[in-house]
């Protein structure tokens, strides 16, 4: 649990500074640190996981690292348990690594649109309001 909300708040930070210093597709680059945070949860878990089929590797079972010790924390540990933390890793990995293309679209598609009308005069689309020379 304690990764989780480690990675939420490196992941809402870096919007935060990607959107103050003007860094093109934020959200995109977001959504990809959020995917390398998930690989490498996974990779935890995936290790933890093995280590866990391993008769005699340990006295006992544990947790192999101190990611996967962020992650599953202090329940009640079982192979069956480090199996389902890992396969949900695996998914919300999947998902986010299917996501980062589709932002990555939305978002090139709203910035093109917007500069499209940033490049537009203000007084074109006030009509007679603020171009009285322009009316009839």
């Amino acid at each position: 649990m304690l990764f989780m909300l480690f990675c939420l708040a490196v992941v809402i930070i870096s919007w935060i500074a990607f959107r103050m210093f003007h860094i093109r597709h934020p959200f995109s680059k977001g959504v990809a640190i959020a995917a390398a945070l998930s690989m490498l949860s996974t990779i935890c878990l995936a290790q933890n996981y093995t280590e866990s089929l391993v008769p005699g590797g340990q006295d006992g079972i544990a947790v192999s690292n101190r990611i996967a010790y962020w992650i599953i924390g202090e329940d009640l540990w079982s192979v069956q348990l480090f199996r389902v933390y890992f396969e949900s890793s695996i998914y919300i990995t999947l998902m986010l690594i299917v996501l980062y293309p589709v932002v990555l679209v939305l978002e090139t598609r709203l910035s093109s649109g917007v500069r499209k009308l940033e490049g537009r005069d203000v007084r074109d689309d006030a009509g007679p309001v603020l171009n009285p020379e322009r009316q009839l």
